[in-house]
């Protein structure tokens, strides 16, 4: 088991800021998704360093990622 970041794309979409994208130190993994306005993790490449989260729940005050547990399997 381990932590990856997960983005509530209905809340994130009310803002379409594109913040986290800028600060994820892993490439390819938190990404903007234009059609949908919003952001999204690529689960398998996220590190869980939950930069992310710091950028979007203390900065920015908006609360749209989490840091969550997943098993090997999902």
């Amino acid at each position: 088991m381990y932590y990856v970041a997960r983005v509530d794309e209905e809340k994130c979409a009310t803002y379409k800021c594109k913040q986290c994208t800028l600060f994820c130190p892993e490439a390819n993994t938190l990404m903007f998704d234009e059609e949908r306005n919003t952001a999204y993790v690529n689960e398998p490449r996220c590190k869980g360093c939950a930069l992310c989260v710091y950028v979007c729940s203390d900065l920015l005050k908006r609360d749209c990622i989490e840091m969550v547990m997943v098993t090997a399997e999902e």
